[in-house]
Order: structure tokens, then C-alpha cells, then sequence
């Protein structure tokens, strides 16, 4: 199938032949839960449907936009990132070691900031990325913090877990050779974004960490489907293929959703990465997958706020389901300034 026509299909609604997600692996049947903790609960196997971007006025800023630089090759490269998506033979790409046993280990309700600590000074790198951002303004640092175990004192294991789990995840899927700025404007919405669902779960008394967590990774998807293109174009993709944004935007929120399958995340996160921007469809887990949808759209105000914008907000169709009234709406408006240092902090 050409990809022009994989696009037009999903404008239409139609649904994309592609593997059933079943979230199998570690942690895969939990729950969004009202008191903050996991909660077992099955999540029925369903393909995912590839969407692109919720059009709501006043809200979403347009993509960035490169010089473009035709390639005779492009429909061809399209075509078959699309084929290994809908045959479900995409290449993910898997984290280092450490990295995946750091999101293993703060979705564990045993884990010790200790075990935690020990686990950073394996990695020297990390270790002292995690300790500079430790260091940050954002996080009030008075003195300064010289080892893993006094960040973990001060900061508590949460906020250790929120910095290490996003320094690990940046170095290994936010990177690309050539596409430096555009990739650190994604990684810095991303980070926004991050940041206002642990805000919105915080006011919702829901799972402040896997919010975070969920707002980080809403489109890791994108990065993932950037590197593919930069392999099968080769040096051409230092350029943007021609048609590629329409892929990115149509397909990005289920490669992202099958990353975390691969990656052994819960199924309910998979559910909101799947779904936030049509969270409706996310069944069962739609509460996570509003709070996502609100958080990418709080993270676009962010980054161009405006009466427009701020009118968009007022009206968000995430507020009625998650129960935000307009004081709610107005308290999480007020720490603009807050989430920004704390993005800032992690990019």
C-alpha cells in the first residue's frame, strides 16, 4: 500500500491491519488505580489504530518546517515503514541495560532508594547527569549534592526516579545525527509534557510517577519512526524526506505504543501512549490517556500561550471526564513557571 493512500485510508477512520497489542511482560496488567497504586486488572487484546493529532483549535503549533529536499527515493522509504508497521516487523529500538533496569526497578514497590542509588553508579554517565540536574535550580538545591545517596535523601525516590528514568531514555532515543534541534525541541516538549501529567494526576490524587512517565514517552513514537527513515534513506535523511511529518503525525502514537510493549511497560500505559489523542477509544485506561491528552495540549500552551490558546484550554474536552472545574483548571495554569524549570531541568 502507498503510504499517500495509508494516510487517506486513515483520515476516512479506516482501521490499519497491524499486530494486536496484549501489553504481555512485566507489569502488563496494571491499572490506572484511584488511590495511586497498581491495580490488577486485564487489559483485552485490540489492535491499535494509527491517529494522528486531535485538531483543536488554538492548541496544536504547526510542525517544524525544513528546507525540503525531494528525494527519488522517498515514496519507496515511506512505503516501507509503513509495510513494517502494518506487518508488525518494525524494528523498536531496545534500551541499554541500565536504562531498562531503571524503569524495572521504579515500577517496583519494594525498590530502595539505596537499590536505586547502586544501580546509577553503574553508570558513571548517568551518574553524573543525574547529579547535575540533582544540582538544578529547579530542584532547590541549596548546597551542593555530591553523591547518588545524598539526591536520593533530599529529593526523595520519586523525583530520583523521574530524572534518571528521562536522562535514560533521552540518550538512547532522542538522538540522531543531524536532526540535533529538531530533536531537542521534541525532547523538550516531551519533558513539558511530562511534567504537567504528574501535575494533573497530583490534582487528580492519581499515579503522580507513571503520569510523568506517560507524558514523557506520549511521542517517543516520533524519534523512533525519525531514525528509521535517517536508516533506510541513508544520508538523504539528514534532510526531511519529503511526506515524512504526515507519517510522524499519523503513526507515532502506535509505534510509541508498541515500544512500551517491547519495553515490558504496563498495559495501561501503553493504553494512554495508544490513545491520547483519541482517549475515548482507550476503554478502561481512558482516564490515563485524558490526562496525556491534556498534558501534550498544556505543553503546546507552554511553548506559544495566547488568548486563543487559553480559550482552547477552557474548553478541552479532557476536563469533563477527569472532573477539572475551571478553579482546578486556573490552579494548574498558576505553575506555568514551575513546570518550565522543571522541563528545563531534564533537557
Amino acid at each position: 500500500m502507498c503510504w499517500w493512500r495509508s494516510v487517506a485510508c486513515m483520515a476516512s477512520g479506516v482501521m490499519v491491519g497491524c499486530t494486536p497489542l496484549t501489553g504481555k511482560g512485566r507489569g502488563a496488567q496494571t491499572a490506572f488505580s484511584t488511590d495511586g497504586r497498581a491495580d490488577p486488572s486485564p487489559r483485552p487484546a485490540r489492535s491499535v489504530q494509527a491517529r494522528g493529532p486531535a485538531d483543536r483549535k488554538g492548541l496544536r503549533t504547526p510542525p517544524v518546517q525544513a528546507p525540503a529536499t525531494p528525494n527519488s527515493q522517498d515514496p519507496e522509504v515511506l512505503d516501507r515503514i509503513i509495510a513494517q508497521i502494518e506487518t508488525g516487523r518494525l524494528e523498536l529500538p531496545l534500551l541499554p541495560q541500565t536504562a531498562s533496569q531503571i524503569l524495572s526497578l521504579c515500577q517496583s514497590a519494594d525498590c530502595t532508594m539505596q537499590e536505586l542509588a547502586d544501580l546509577l553508579q553503574r553508570d558513571p554517565t548517568l551518574a553524573a547527569n543525574v547529579l547535575r540536574v540533582a544540582n538544578s535550580a529547579a530542584h532547590g538545591a541549596v548546597e551542593p549534592i555530591v553523591s547518588l545517596q545524598q539526591a536520593a535523601s533530599r529529593l526523595g525516590f520519586s523525583t530520583l526516579c523521574e530524572i534518571a528514568t528521562a536522562i535514560a531514555v533521552r540518550g538512547k532515543i532522542f538522538t540522531l545525527r543531524g536532526r540535533e534541534a529538531e530533536l531537542a525541541r521534541m525532547w523538550r516538549h516531551s519533558a513539558t509534557a511530562g511534567t504537567w501529567a504528574k501535575e494533573i494526576a497530583r490534582k487528580r490524587r492519581r499515579n503522580v510517577e507513571g503520569a510523568f512517565l506517560c507524558g514523557l514517552l506520549h511521542d517517543v513514537g516520533r524519534p523512533v519512526l525519525m531514525q528509521l527513515v535517517h536508516e533506510l534513506a541513508g544520508p538523504a535523511a539528514n534532510a526531511h524526506v519529503e511526506g515524512e511529518q504526515r507519517v510522524y503525525d499519523h503513526f507515532h502514537a502506535e509505534v510509541g505504543a508498541r515500544l512500551l510493549v517491547s519495553w515490558a511497560m504496563p498495559a495501561w500505559m501503553v493504553a494512554a501512549i495508544d490513545s491520547h489523542h483519541a482517549p475515548a477509544q482507550a476503554g478502561e485506561h481512558a482516564e490515563a490517556a485524558w490526562i496525556v491528552a491534556l498534558a501534550d495540549d498544556l505543553a503546546h500552551w507552554s511553548e506559544q500561550p495566547g488568548a486563543e490558546a487559553d480559550k482552547a484550554l477552557r474548553a478541552h474536552p479532557a476536563l469533563e471526564p477527569l472532573s477539572l472545574y475551571e478553579e482546578d483548571l486556573d490552579a494548574l495554569l498558576a505553575l506555568r513557571e514551575r513546570v518550565a524549570a522543571a522541563a528545563e531541568a531534564i533537557s
